[in-house]
């Protein structure tokens, strides 16, 4: 069963690409979401029913009837919408650092990130990485667009308890032990609420993806797709 994989915020396809490489025998396919990489923003900016659509075309794409779904933060909350509106189309979802309770406080956190100005004095080689992604007149859109997005998840959550509970395939929530984004307590509670869902908390790991020890994480992977 082939497996597709999805970016997380302010990421593109390449930010997946030594989990891709890692996977081997199955045949992954990385892809950007509306706004990203090489896609451009929406003129009324980012949702994920954009997402949606954009996952839908790389199945399409890619001549997939059902994959297994494999989400890092964005990407994850993006998966799992997925499987609770077109369940056909998905074998299974695994998450990575996926933010799924965007209280005030979390919010405000994320947001105070999310600011151009204050990127380019305090994360400078990040801003770089974001221009040469997304492009040098584009990364800002972006940026903005993404704050927009976040503040809609808390005024009206799409993954609320109701749609949690649609969601039918296998779902595995990985999420790391000092990740203050995705919180590990945030995770399994949402796994309580997903009728097939587990949950692995990864040791010494915080939230950025480059970070994961591979190996550990794709063990588990493999084992939850077995």
């Amino acid at each position: 069963m082939p497996v597709l994989l999805l970016h997380g915020a302010l990421g593109s396809r390449t930010q997946l690409a030594p989990l891709a490489a890692a996977l081997g025998q199955r045949p992954p396919q990385a892809m950007d979401l509306s706004g990203h990489g090489a896609c451009p923003l929406p003129p009324e900016g980012l949702s994920f029913a954009h997402f949606l659509d954009d996952i839908d075309a790389a199945l399409d794409a890619a001549g997939w009837e059902q994959a297994h779904l494999f989400g890092y933060s964005m990407g994850g909350y993006a998966a799992l919408l997925y499987a609770a509106r077109r369940p056909g189309r998905v074998r299974s979802v695994a998450t990575l650092g996926t933010k799924l309770n965007w209280d005030r406080a979390g919010l405000e956190r994320e947001l105070r990130m999310l600011q151009p100005a204050t990127m380019r004095a305090k994360v400078p080689a990040f801003v770089a990485q974001l221009a040469a992604a997304h492009g040098a007149d584009r990364w800002e859109a972006l940026v903005h667009a993404t704050a927009q997005l976040i503040t809609g998840l808390h005024e009206r959550p799409l993954l609320d308890a109701a749609t949690l509970a649609t969601i039918a395939c296998p779902v595995l929530l990985c999420v790391g032990d000092q990740d203050r984004t995705a919180v590990p307590e945030d995770t399994l509670a949402a796994a309580r609420r997903i009728p097939h869902a587990g949950t692995l908390v990864l040791p010494r790991t915080g939230h950025p993806v480059g970070a994961v020890h591979l190996p550990l994480l794709l063990g588990h992977l493999e084992a939850f797709w077995g």
